[in-house]
């Protein structure tokens, strides 16, 4: 009798966002631990991202854009491929950091409101809109500081799948990054090359999407280098990792396109 196989699921669309510096020992990116309780990856470090929701992509919030939808379906939609849903992709990026670690990104270096950034996260984690907090934010909410990063879709056999699409944007100065206590307990400012030796050694766990990810920015030694690079893509083919099957239908692996067996892994 052959050996059953996962049931396939079909990936939750979601967003995530490096946020990234320059410091005098080099480029830093911005990740976060999330809670051991969490569903998806507990106690992993991440980047601040989630999934989008329904409303993302309506009317109230392309109107709160700092570009219009056919500039963003053209910067984002055919570059990565996702279309229309663009804007929705960009604007989840911009809400999931401000939930998670309290950046709004693309404001003016040292701008904030009057009351400070803490009113308006938790007007958010209340469940106010994002479009609803633009005018106390004294700025629209700036799509045109994401750059399309990558495309990751997770393996079908995993009970949790996402398509996801990483953006790169510059951490703005005189914001002070802080978690939100539920699905995130620690944040890190963190080199790539440091952040993988302390995987390595089992001090700083990451999944291998992450990993790849980190990987993918160690040729850049400044942020403005990285950015430059992330604009001049003119197409990101969607990367989906395979899983690989062992006795009774467990997944015993994870390999990348490239990666030897992954033409003929199980693809679902």
């Amino acid at each position: 009798m052959p050996a059953p196989t996962p049931p396939t699921v079909t990936p939750r669309l979601a967003a995530t966002t490096l946020v990234m510096r320059d410091s005098p020992a080099g480029l830093e990116v911005l990740m976060v631990r999330r809670s051991l309780q969490a569903s998806f990856m507990p106690g992993a470090y991440v980047f601040p991202g989630g999934a989008v929701d329904a409303a993302d992509g309506d009317a109230d919030h392309m109107a709160a854009c700092d570009e219009v939808a056919h500039l963003l379906h053209q910067r984002i939609g055919c570059v990565t491929g996702v279309g229309a849903q663009a804007a929705a992709f960009a604007v989840a990026g911009l809400r999931e950091c401000f939930e998670e670690c309290g950046l709004w990104l693309g404001a003016p270096d040292h701008h904030a409101p009057a009351a400070g950034w803490a009113p308006l996260r938790a007007r958010l984690h209340a469940g106010e809109r994002l479009a609803a907090l633009v005018s106390d934010a004294g700025g629209p909410l700036a799509t045109s500081c994401l750059q399309p990063w990558s495309r990751w879709v997770t393996p079908v056999g995993l009970p949790k799948r996402f398509d996801t699409l990483f953006f790169v944007a510059r951490a703005p100065a005189g914001q002070v990054p802080e978690v939100d206590a539920g699905e995130t307990t620690t944040l890190a400012w963190v080199q790539p090359a440091a952040a993988l030796l302390a995987r390595s050694q089992g001090t700083f766990p990451m999944e291998f999407a992450t990993v790849s990810t980190v990987q993918s920015l160690s040729p850049f030694a400044a942020v403005a280098d990285l950015l430059a690079h992330a604009a001049a893509q003119a197409a990101l083919t969607a990367i989906h990792p395979r899983v690989v099957l062992g006795a009774e239908g467990r997944i015993t692996g994870v390999l990348l396109p490239g990666q030897p067996g992954y033409e003929t892994a199980w693809a679902g």
